[in-house]
């Protein structure tokens, strides 16, 4: 059977949170969500704490193209905001992207 892919990039950054610094790190993203939701090319935008590890976050994105996720993330770099973000963590984070095959 052949499956038909959607032409939309799924990306999910997986995100240690340094102990202490997870209240201060949620408000930090709370407050910058708005601006990567209407980023151009923002289908979905959402971040996700596991209930059994609460140090352990999830950004869930859905892109109209592997582009307009690029373009994001260096307007984030050149605004300096991947620094902040990355001060909060334990580690760096762990990107995967994904095509997706159905919805």
């Amino acid at each position: 059977m052949k499956h038909s892919f959607k032409s939309v990039l799924v990306m999910i950054a997986e995100l240690s949170v340094r102990s202490g610094k997870r209240e201060e790190f949620v408000d930090y993203i709370v407050a910058n969500l708005e601006f990567s939701r209407s980023y151009p090319g923002n289908i979905e935008f959402d971040i996700l704490i596991d209930e059994a590890n609460p140090d352990k976050v999830i950004f869930y994105e859905v892109w109209e193209s592997k582009e307009a996720q690029q373009a994001y993330m260096a307007s984030r770099v050149q605004a300096g905001d991947l620094t902040t973000l990355l001060a909060f963590l334990k580690m760096e984070p762990k990107f995967s992207a994904y095509q997706c095959v159905a919805a």
